[in-house]
């Protein structure tokens, strides 16, 4: 609720729509055209992926214009848009793209597809992201109103199709360029056609890649709003109705060293979708210039999608130094994947403004045990220690715990509660956020593709697997709170019960919820 109220104060008249424009982009609703206004409605997950915008500026840059809306910002804008309508009213329109990135859009990002279909007909509908990667043939085997999936990085595959499509060739001239484009799955006839994984983006390609620009998408200043990651709630709701605040995520990185167990974006992941060994780094001096380019749009935080504590100390000693030396004034959030130096957090505390940055770390149980088998190889002392840091320096924290992952009973959630309680009087409770979530399998997280290292039944494999789960939890309900549509359990399950879990969390936030936040009521 606090983000469609404050995308509505600043959303202004959205851009009139562009009847000649060739080429389209929606991100779906998890809800597909279900989507509503309805407070009854889950969360529709609006967050554009962070290398979408980058894309669609690539085309741009090319002489493509592109016209883009996000579905679920113009229904909380509007109740009554119709986004077959706004997809009719651009006639000319021949390529329509769609992100499939999160799991949760894997029912909404197909239903947008047969709306394109149903307004456009002789459109090519493009699918892209992890989710649409790593189900491309299943996609085009059950659903024909997709018509292409570039798998991977999209950066040129995604150029030489549009270009292709638009140049309007003849059938069999189409089929031959299309076997020449790299990472691309399509349907030839009745044969699926999977082209080699054979392009990944270099740093240089990062670099040369524009994040900031917005401008394509209707509303796009409302959009920024959706954006910021609210460090202090009470002052953000005092500016709704004035200037709300505005943020942006930024790449600093693609790739990652980890690969935790709930993490469908982990190391081995990006080695099977994207090819990608590593970490594939944007340099500081270009991560800057977008930060100051922000900061001139009135952007006032900007959130890493990569931790650069994590990246190397000399990564970020250069990034600080140069925001230092370009007097960029804006805040920065960042979330810790491992324990970062001490001086890190000195080091941030003295380059950003405070207002509007924030750090994050993320235990996950308070059960140390349990935090190793999923990924974080830290102690709690260690953490306080980060803690002891951070309070001295006054920086605004969010602490991330979660719920039903593998290793995690009734007992060792005890730790977790004792934990949290430990936290909450440790830490200025106006600087502080501790958040808590019941987590639903992700397609190729190690706990899904090594179900029996992590000790646990996947019931979630198939694309239809995650396209069913999606359609069924479009509603909030009190059952999110269970492992229901969850997609696994323990091989011993015990005496756990996740609701009863939910249940403790939540009272133990009576007289804390200053800072301690309840289990979401959507999956």
């Amino acid at each position: 609720m606090m983000t469609e109220q404050r995308t509505k104060k600043v959303a202004g008249k959205g851009s009139q729509p562009e009847a000649e424009v060739e080429v389209l982009y929606v991100h779906p609703s998890k809800q597909g055209l279900n989507f509503t206004a309805n407070s009854g409605m889950g969360r529709p997950y609006g967050l554009i992926p962070v290398g979408l915008p980058a894309l669609v500026n690539l085309l741009r840059q090319q002489g493509i214009p592109v016209r883009g809306v996000s579905h679920p910002l113009e229904v909380q804008l509007n109740p009554s848009f119709n986004l077959k309508k706004w997809l009719a009213s651009h006639r000319r329109a021949k390529v329509v793209l769609i992100d499939m990135h999160w799991y949760e859009h894997c029912f909404g990002a197909v239903d947008t597809a047969r709306a394109v279909k149903a307004a456009l007909p002789d459109a090519w509908t493009i699918l892209g992201g992890l989710s649409a990667s790593g189900f491309a043939r299943e996609i085009m085997e059950q659903f024909e109103v997709v018509d292409f999936v570039i798998r991977g990085d999209a950066e040129k595959p995604l150029t030489s199709l549009v270009r292709l499509l638009l140049d309007g060739y003849d059938p069999e001239s189409l089929r031959a360029n299309l076997r020449e484009i790299p990472n691309l799955t399509y349907r030839d006839q009745e044969e699926i056609v999977e082209n080699p994984l054979t392009y990944t983006a270099t740093s240089e390609d990062l670099d040369s890649l524009d994040f900031v620009d917005l401008s394509f998408l209707e509303h796009h200043r409302a959009y920024f709003v959706h954006e910021y990651i609210v460090t202090d709630l009470a002052r953000a709701r005092e500016r709704i109705d004035t200037s709300p605040y505005l943020g942006r995520w930024i790449t600093t990185a693609r790739g990652c060293k980890f690969n935790c167990s709930y993490c469908g974006g982990g190391r081995s992941a990006h080695k099977r979708l994207a090819n990608r060994v590593g970490l594939v780094v944007r340099s500081p001096e270009k991560v800057v210039e977008d930060l100051s380019r922000l900061e001139k749009m009135g952007v006032i935080q900007a959130s890493m999608t990569y931790d650069i504590a994590e990246i190397s100390e000399d990564y970020w000693r250069e990034l600080f130094d140069r925001i230092r030396r370009g007097g960029v004034k804006i805040g920065i959030y960042n979330e810790f994947f491992q324990m970062p130096d001490a001086v890190f957090v000195e080091e941030f505390a003295r380059t950003v403004p405070r207002e509007h940055s924030c750090l994050a770390v993320s235990p996950l149980s308070g059960n140390e045990k349990v935090r190793r088998l999923n990924g974080k190889h830290y102690s709690n002392q260690e953490l306080f220690d980060l803690l002891e840091v951070l309070s001295r320096n006054r920086v605004y924290l969010f602490v991330y715990f979660s719920l039903n992952l593998p290793g995690e009973t009734q007992e060792t959630f005890e730790e977790t509660i004792e934990l949290a309680q430990a936290v909450y009087e440790f830490y200025p409770n106006s600087l502080l956020k501790i958040l808590n979530t019941v987590h639903t399998i992700d397609p190729l997280a190690p706990m899904n593709v090594n179900a029996e290292k992590f000790g646990i039944q996947s019931s979630m494999k198939s694309f239809k697997d995650y396209y069913l789960y999606c359609f069924n939890t479009q509603f909030s309900d009190p059952t999110a709170r269970t492992d229901l549509y969850r997609g696994f359990v323990l091989d011993e399950p015990g005496d756990r019960s996740v609701e009863a879990m939910a249940n403790r969390w939540d009272r133990e936030r009576t007289g804390k919820e200053i800072s301690w936040w309840p289990i979401p009521p959507s999956w």
